[in-house]
């Protein structure tokens, strides 16, 4: 297993201890990819980014904003301690596929709950865009 893999598969780790219920909920979306439930831990990460989409579309803001606050914490810990491997895992498997199938004004109603962490990872992937801007202000 090399450092990528382990960084992802401590990331699964402490998904699963925080939220056993969603877990069980993220390991039949990966079976259903045709993953077994303990491989493919970037897979595993992508689709707990989009359970936590889900939450921000029902709108179910306290179980998103459970979700966000750990990853967010994982993240700064992951960014003290130079673990670029936990740093790379949530950026790519977590935060750039947040909110990927949301539309925007719906992304422009979330935006304000994310972390300014994962913000940051997000805006690096994908650049400024209209929902991110407070409303009333205009682009220059």
């Amino acid at each position: 297993m090399d450092n990528n893999d382990f960084a992802a598969s401590k990331l699964v780790e402490a998904i699963r201890a925080a939220f056993p219920e969603d877990a069980a909920w993220v390991d039949k979306q990966v079976q259903a990819q045709g993953f077994e439930r303990t491989e493919a831990s970037y897979i595993w990460v992508e689709r707990f980014s989009q359970c936590t989409t889900n939450y921000l579309k029902a709108p179910d803001q306290s179980k998103a904003g459970s979700h966000l606050g750990l990853i967010s914490a994982l993240l700064g810990i992951a960014q003290r301690t130079n673990d670029s491997a936990m740093v790379r895992c949530i950026d790519v498997a977590y935060s750039e596929n947040l909110m990927f199938d949301m539309n925007e004004e719906r992304k422009k109603q979330c935006w304000p709950l994310i972390p300014q962490n994962l913000k940051t990872l997000y805006v690096d992937m994908w650049g400024g865009m209209p929902f991110m801007r407070k409303r009333g202000r205009r682009a220059k």
